[in-house]
């Protein structure tokens, strides 16, 4: 089922999008909510209320029916055409499942229908040469009217994952009162998408850039330049088939919040300090024990010998081996600018925050006492985020116009690298269109090397998902670790 032609109050506008949107504008926002109709309700989740809200929705947040085009040499513009709106893909599959079959499945994305997802985080829509929408929506009914999946599919471009779970709020939040026939409030979301907002708050750096920025930014190649030089619709076919070429598969794993608590303690009786150590320290250090060494082992198995060597090499041009392995993290710079028009922003704003070991800590027997050293490499990485630091992030990647796709083209292969988000700090299961909280938020099986996103569980057991894509002798290795073993339970 697609959308019907509808008439919405969109104005004409050209968005400029900044360095941080250009950044990632080459991915989607792949978020899966799983409704079960415990109630038994006839009207579950009617297309029709889902849709006359988001339709509000959009008039307060224009760019969902926008076009992102080139505007110059690493210069990216949204183009909103009020008068011709594409509006967000929108179909709906039918599963011969039972909400309940998908429930005891642990909510893996491959017990969903063919079509309830889009194939991955580089998605192209149905004609690689038209640039795909800006959002795409899929709507998966379980046998018996069980339940549903509704699967939100956000261009990264025009939102971050604040951004995203704020516009899914206020479309849920209009579909409750339509649900109850009370009229939407009349106050529209107080947003603002303007991105000269980011230069307005951020200043340019005073000082040169970092050693540790400096380590993040590496020498472009002739891939790297075409696919910045090239449009937006080839960019992402370019990486699209990359990405469904390489031979990667999906993992879950579970940690208790049990779990994450006792660890925490451990490490905070093994440093011996009052240091604060969150659970965002505790997950990403246990992250780098777990995932590290495996990567490592398999970096090793697959070089070895001259055919090895050689396969490696043709496969990674570009790629030479570290002694240091580099775990990145997606940090949010709303909460460290005390103005409150960054709170409003809706366009990117996550930064990267980056750890750096010696290889030969990450392939020593694991301990608790490596895990307390990663974790507050963690928290103290997590502290350096100063001003200084976040302009030099922002604006230091000013200075050549493909420096924004390069870690896609030129790191995305890196064994010794990793990058995570959290989305443990949004309101996911706070969704509620009208008939109650998701029992379930996670994502698609993104194959995406070297990325892993960490999903909150939902509140009535707490704990941590991590969704992780990567190559097959990788993923085995995680589980024969036994130390992350210990910790974690494999759930796919």
């Amino acid at each position: 089922m697609s959308a019907p032609k509808v008439q919405l109050n969109v104005q004409s506008h050209v968005y400029d999008l900044s360095e941080l949107d250009a950044g990632v504008s080459c991915a989607y926002i792949p978020l899966i909510y799983y409704y079960p109709n415990t109630d038994g309700h006839d009207g579950f989740m009617q297309t029709e209320l889902l849709q006359r809200a988001l339709y509000a929705v959009i008039e307060e947040y224009p760019m969902l029916v926008g076009n992102v085009r080139q505007a110059g040499p690493g210069k990216l513009q949204l183009v909103v055409d009020g008068s011709n709106p594409r509006l967000p893909s929108w179909r709906e599959v039918q599963s011969p499942l039972e909400f309940s079959q998908i429930e005891a499945g642990r909510f893996d994305p491959q017990l969903l229908p063919t079509g309830a997802l889009i194939a991955d985080v580089f998605y192209v829509g149905s004609n690689w040469a038209v640039s795909p929408e800006m959002a795409d929506i899929r709507l998966t009914r379980f046998k018996n009217n069980s339940g549903v999946a509704l699967a939100i599919s956000i261009c990264h471009a025009i939102f971050d994952g604040f951004a995203c779970d704020r516009f899914i709020q206020r479309w849920a939040s209009i579909c409750r009162d339509l649900t109850t026939n009370t009229t939407p409030g009349s106050i529209p979301d107080d947003v603002t998408h303007d991105r000269a907002v980011i230069d307005q708050l951020v200043p340019y750096p005073q000082e040169p850039l970092l050693d540790v920025l400096l380590k993040m930014y590496i020498p472009g190649s002739y891939l790297s330049r075409f696919v910045a030089w090239a449009s937006p619709e080839t960019r992402n076919w370019v990486l699209r088939t990359l990405n469904v070429s390489s031979d990667i598969s999906a993992a879950c794993f579970y940690i208790s919040q049990t779990t994450v608590d006792s660890l925490r303690r451990s490490i905070k009786d093994i440093l011996a300090t009052s240091e604060r150590i969150s659970d965002n320290d505790v997950l990403i250090a246990l992250l780098m024990i777990g995932y590290a060494p495996s990567a490592l082992a398999q970096r090793d198995h697959d070089s070895a010998g001259v055919l090895g060597w050689l396969t490696s090499t043709l496969k990674h041009p570009f790629i030479k081996k570290h002694n240091h392995f580099a775990m990145l993290e997606a940090a949010d710079i709303r909460p460290r600018i005390s103005d409150d028009r960054i709170v409003k922003y809706t366009g990117n704003c996550p930064i990267a925050i980056m750890m750096r070991h010696p290889v030969e800590l990450l392939q020593m027997p694991p301990s608790l006492e490596i895990l307390a050293h990663l974790a507050l490499s963690v928290r103290t990485a997590t502290n350096g985020l100063t001003d200084e630091y976040i302009a030099q992030i922002i604006h230091g990647g000013n200075t050549e116009t493909d420096m924004y796709i390069r870690p896609l083209i030129c790191k995305i292969g890196v064994p010794e690298r990793l990058i995570a988000t959290n989305f443990g700090r949004f309101g996911l299961y706070k969704t509620d269109f009208g008939w109650n909280i998701p029992a379930y938020v996670g994502t698609l099986n993104a194959k995406l090397p070297k990325a892993v996103a960490i999903f909150p569980s939902h509140p009535s057991d707490g704990g941590y998902y991590f969704n992780i894509s990567e190559h097959a002798g990788i993923l085995q290795r995680m589980r024969a670790n036994t130390f992350w073993a210990k910790y974690t339970e494999s759930i796919y």
